[in-house]
């Protein structure tokens, strides 16, 4: 998943917009650069408080409905934008057809090379660039090295011994 800004891909058939209002802000040079061109596009928002919210079956039943050729841009809160992905990644939207920005808390597992368990570490959001520190299996203490080695299975990073 994409942490940075989001990126104007030309010469697509349409441009599919998933946000909230915060993420409306992070994708709004997207968004002009396609106004712009004039380019088709459609922007669903997901509301912030539970009465303005999308229900995920409708947003499910729109990406389901979308014919091949056309781009979607997705920018939520992490917590929201991992199901959301999964869901698109279920109705046929490859990475390539996809830019997910996440904004927020992101919650991070972390598989212990020594006892197999995960642990759950929160990060905040902060700077451009985001390094996992050390951290200690809440399985088994051990001292971890987070790596960039992420495995899909277990939806985690693997965690080497730290190197004292």
């Amino acid at each position: 998943m994409n942490t940075e800004k989001a990126t104007f891909i030309p010469d697509k058939r349409k441009y599919l917009f998933l946000t909230d209002q915060k993420g409306l802000v992070i994708l709004q040079h997207v968004i002009d650069a396609v106004v712009e061109s004039n380019l088709p596009f459609e922007l669903v928002f997901i509301g912030g408080s539970s009465e303005d919210e999308t229900p995920q079956t409708d947003v499910s039943m729109w990406l389901s409905q979308q014919k091949m050729g056309n781009f979607l841009y997705v920018s939520l809160q992490w917590d929201k934008l991992d199901s959301i992905k999964r869901l698109a990644e279920d109705i046929g939207f490859s990475n390539e057809e996809a830019q997910y920005i996440g904004y927020g808390e992101k919650k991070t597992n972390v598989f212990c090379c020594r006892c197999h368990g995960i642990t759950v570490v929160r990060e905040k959001e902060t700077s451009e660039e985001k390094e996992l520190p050390e951290i200690r299996c809440k399985h088994c203490d051990l001292l971890l090295s987070v790596s960039d080695h992420y495995s899909s299975l277990r939806d985690a990073y693997l965690g080497y011994v730290a190197k004292l």
